[in-house]
């Protein structure tokens, strides 16, 4: 019983710090958006993907801050982005697309987050407002790109997420102090 358990907890343990963010430039996107995404380790087409997923649903469920909740849920996004254009490079667009998609549920947990934090009187990084705004556009930039190179279904989809990023972009602006 204790080999079981030492295993399941080297097991999490490995997982824990398998996806730290390391910052690497994409070779997709043009460099038009002066943003970095995260390094996208473990790809969705690798069977240890899920774990992983695991481990960040676990992580996220510990965060009560609103505010770092919303830092958490930018940088899932931004992760599942890398993810997607890494799949795609390896001509896995069905998903690459799916991939792209669920990320984007994390970019808008990140904007309801901090209209939360606003709407508590809480203040918002002007750091964070900017990688926010910032991360709009170059989500949007690889979006668009990918439905670029896209045909079919995959290019509908990669269109359908473009507008929701468009309106994610709107947000991300609206939040910043005028």
């Amino acid at each position: 019983m204790k080999k079981i358990f030492f295993l399941v907890y080297s097991v999490f343990i490995f997982l824990f710090f398998l996806g730290s963010p390391v910052f690497a430039e994409n070779a997709t996107s043009s460099a038009t958006i002066d943003y970095q995404l995260p390094y996208p380790g473990i790809l969705a087409d690798n069977p240890l993907y899920n774990l992983k997923t695991l481990r960040d649903r676990i992580i996220d469920f510990f965060i009560s801050d609103p505010l770092k909740k919303s830092e958490f849920d930018l940088l899932q996004a931004d992760k599942r982005l890398s993810v997607g254009i890494a799949l795609f490079d390896k001509g896995k667009q069905d998903l690459s697309e799916t991939t792209i998609s669920k990320g984007e549920n994390y970019f808008e947990e990140a904007l309801k987050n901090a209209k939360v934090v606003k709407g508590q009187g809480g203040e918002l990084d002007a750091g964070f407002l900017t990688n926010l705004e910032q991360s709009s556009r170059k989500h949007e930039q690889v979006v668009k790109d990918l439905a670029a190179k896209s045909s079919g279904n995959v290019k509908k989809g990669f269109e359908k997420t473009l507008q929701r990023i468009e309106g994610f972009k709107k947000s991300a602006i609206e939040l910043k102090p005028s």
